[in-house]
């Protein structure tokens, strides 16, 4: 009878272990795995939409802000000939609408992003679809700097006018 009695214990604590489901960080890690081997095979698209999967599977966790974060920096990652820069500063800005204040290791990075993303021309993420509009702007980075597309179009300018002023010059002193 003793013996009965705890194989029913053990049977049930069994059935409760079979019957709870695995850590969302579990069900990640295939997902993860994927976009790691698709990085290795050089597809940064394939490999941030891996990400984009883990960070939906687990939701307001540790995984998912790395999972954003590293998504972020693969979209704005210089050798990703489809780079994105627009997706880099939407996926950053998600990351510090959502990482906690006491995030000092990935704070900076995301905040880096996104400003990098905006330097190179994405435009400023009006409201992470994961925050109220109100607390957006006070997450978010601002820079003065001027994006490069902008700085592109002033020297292509200067650089018109100094031709056209060669030519002046040369027009001027042909015999």
């Amino acid at each position: 009878m003793r013996w009965q009695a705890s194989g029913l214990v053990l049977c049930a604590a069994l059935l409760g272990c079979a019957t709870k489901p695995p850590p969302r960080e579990v069900v990640a890690a295939p997902a993860r795995d994927r976009a790691q081997r698709a990085l290795e095979q050089g597809n940064h698209s394939g490999a941030i939409a891996e990400l984009l999967l883990v960070a939906g599977r687990c939701p307001a966790t540790a995984t998912e802000r790395h999972a954003l974060l590293t998504a972020a920096a693969l979209a704005l990652d210089p050798s990703n000939v489809s780079r994105q820069v627009d997706l880099g500063a939407s996926l950053a800005a998600r990351y510090l609408a959502t990482a906690p204040g006491s995030d000092a290791n990935g704070r900076p990075l995301a905040r880096a992003f996104y400003l990098i993303a905006l330097e190179l021309g994405a435009e400023p993420v009006t409201a992470p679809e994961c925050v109220s509009p109100d607390s957006a702007a006070a997450v978010l980075p601002h820079t003065q700097a001027p994006r490069m597309p902008d700085r592109i179009r002033v020297l292509e300018r200067e650089l018109a006018r100094l031709r056209e002023e060669l030519v002046r010059i040369r027009k001027t002193l042909e015999p």
